[in-house]
């Protein structure tokens, strides 16, 4: 099988279930590659050793639940999708797959030709952009990616560092940098005069941990870069 072909892994301890669905998406094999856990700790050992363009897991399963799976993946992964799936549906339980980072939340039963048309759209679609940032500033991006209202996980690399800022319609809600997490982190990526960015579109936050609009921060961040020039 082709090694740049996508890679979509089924996460649930019903194994015939999970079985089921690897061969009726198997019809798919020309577009994505299908692998299987049974459990949390298999899913997690497949995201260490694979590139895994998108996650379904099941939310109860016996060790690790999918919603704390799917905070983890968020956290460590955070270029991979997620859809949650569970036959326990409620208000609640999709509103807060929705805050941790899901894209989609399908309740089972669901028919599998719904399901194979979503993995499509997500992993079908290159969306986003790629690009370096020389001359440009980061802010610029940022700005543009604010007053386009997008929803996108902005992942800023630079000399062997990482840095993602994640925005929801517009604002910016959360960042992480190394240990560093919140307003600290952003002021920390900003800081960097050079480096290179991917902007994975549709990507919500895992959490919420910065609370100023995004103009405030913006000029807070050159108000600071002017004071070390």
């Amino acid at each position: 099988m082709a090694d740049n072909l996508k890679k979509v892994l089924i996460v649930d301890d019903e194994e015939t279930l999970t079985w089921s669905m690897a061969r009726s998406l198997s019809k798919d094999k020309d577009n994505y590659e299908v692998l299987i856990a049974n459990n949390g700790g298999e899913a997690l050992n497949f995201l260490e050793k694979n590139k895994i363009d998108l996650v379904i897991s099941d939310i109860r399963m016996p060790d690790i639940n999918g919603l704390d799976l799917l905070v983890k993946i968020k956290k460590e992964y955070p270029q991979t999708k997620v859809i949650i799936m569970t036959a326990y549906g409620s208000a609640d339980v999709q509103k807060e797959a929705n805050q941790r980072g899901s894209l989609y939340y399908v309740e089972k039963p669901f028919e599998i030709s719904d399901l194979r048309k979503i993995i499509i759209d997500l992993i079908g679609k290159k969306k986003g952009f790629r690009g370096k940032v020389f001359g440009l500033q980061l802010t610029d991006i940022i700005q543009i990616n604010c007053l386009s209202r997008l929803t996108t996980a902005l992942i800023i690399t630079r000399d062997g560092e990482k840095g993602v800022i994640y925005l929801n319609e517009g604002e910016i809600i959360h960042a992480e940098c190394g240990e560093q997490k919140g307003t600290d982190a952003f002021y920390k990526i900003l800081d960097w005069q050079e480096g290179e960015f991917v902007s994975n579109v549709g990507v919500t936050p895992p959490i919420q941990t910065i609370y100023q609009n995004w103009e405030h921060l913006l000029v807070e961040a050159m108000r600071r870069n002017d004071d070390k020039s």
